[in-house]
């Protein structure tokens, strides 16, 4: 298995993953044409994401075939008397194809993310975790805070 940092090449790929994790358990299909719309604004975002340098994109590949994936978008912080250049990392979009789970590939790949984030010197690693896998993540020694808050502004 090879875990790297992903490169536009890649984006194809991402953006057919994206949509096959968000529709995975949908309980109806969405018609083709939803499919069709999405790609494009997935491929903009990628694009946009990369040549901003805001986001890292990690894959999982095997035999060329990008099989887990996950994003760290960098959040600078406002600058304190202290800290001028202080950044945070938001985790997202880890996804691995259900033909590879439970092999460990995600909780490596994360793993890689969380290192280059060390690296980075990125003060903390901030995500919301799909229900029911808040146990993957803190098998990685993530833990939940109850101090954070949100407000919900839209319906998703």
């Amino acid at each position: 298995m090879i875990y790297r940092q992903a490169v536009p090449f890649d984006f194809p790929r991402l953006a057919q993953m994206r949509w096959d994790f968000r529709t995975e358990l949908l309980t109806e299909s969405l018609p083709p044409e939803t499919r069709e719309a999405f790609l494009p604004v997935m491929l903009d975002f990628l694009e946009d994401a990369y040549r901003s340098g805001r986001w890292v994109m990690w894959v999982a590949e095997q035999e060329g075939v990008i099989v887990s994936h996950v994003y760290i978008e960098r959040i600078r912080k406002v600058p304190r008397p202290t800290s001028f250049d202080a950044e945070y990392g938001y985790l997202t979009n880890m996804y691995t194809l259900p033909a590879f789970r439970g092999q460990e590939i995600g909780a490596n790949l994360l793993r890689v993310a969380v290192e280059w984030a060390r690296e980075q010197h990125l003060e903390m690693i901030i995500l919301w975790p799909a229900r029911g896998r808040e146990a993957f993540y803190e098998r990685s020694g993530f833990i939940a805070e109850p101090k954070a808050m949100s407000l919900e502004l839209e319906e998703s």
